[in-house]
């Protein structure tokens, strides 16, 4: 049993083991880093429909308002028809008119309702969403290990994301050393191949095949 290659594929595990940390690490640092710009960008595309958008609302609300006017005048042209009437028949009929003036006045007002809704949702929205924008560069600047924000939040967003991938692919190479050295010495060890373990299951097999359970090499290996 060779110690010093024990203790060489050991280091080599807990080398490997901090590098799955931090390549997680990165992962979720890069993931951070995409929300935030697909929130800046969503945000932008708000801001930027506005104005057509806030035509089209308003646009919603004077329609809203004309019909409402409408159905109100015919609601008391029928009234007035309804007071006219000289028949049982022609005052049933007149009733059944207003009754559906006033249903008309409610699906009415219900329209301008939901148009009002809608133009008071897209002035918060005008005073909210620079605010998120200011919100959304404070998260960034205090994501560790990433570039001071400065200018555009979505060219920040890219220089991080491109950086946070550079860093993923040095972890990645040099985890593959590790790999490839720790199946080397597992397999000389054991005198078989080892190779597509971790180097935490390549130094499993190695410690289950030479280490007795209280920790010592055992000797009729």
């Amino acid at each position: 049993m060779d110690d010093r290659a024990l203790t060489e594929l050991r280091g080599l595990a807990a080398r490997d083991a901090e590098l799955a940390d931090r390549r997680a690490e990165i992962g979720r640092r890069d993931a951070e880093i995409a929300a935030i710009r697909r929130r800046v960008e969503e945000i932008e595309a708000a801001l930027a429909a506005q104005p057509a958008e806030r035509r089209s609302r308003e646009a919603e609300v004077d329609e809203a308002r004309a019909e409402l006017d409408r159905r109100r005048d015919e609601l008391a042209h029928a009234e007035r028809v309804l007071e006219e009437a000289q028949t049982d028949d022609e005052r049933e009929r007149e009733r059944r008119a207003v009754d559906r003036a006033l249903d008309h006045i409610a699906v009415a007002q219900a329209r301008l309702d939901r148009a009002e809704a809608a133009l008071v949702e897209l002035e918060r929205e005008t005073v909210d969403l620079p605010h998120e924008l200011e919100e959304l560069e404070e998260r960034a600047r205090r994501l560790p290990g990433t570039p001071e924000p400065a200018g555009a939040l979505v060219e920040w967003a890219s220089r991080a994301h491109a950086e946070a991938f550079v860093a993923a692919g040095q972890v990645d190479t040099e985890r593959e050393r590790i790999i490839r050295e720790a199946n080397e010495l597992a397999s000389m060890l054991l005198g078989e191949p080892t190779y597509g373990s971790t180097p935490a299951q390549a130094l499993a097999r190695v410690e289950a095949y030479w280490v007795s359970p209280p920790g010592q090499v055992s000797e009729s290996r």
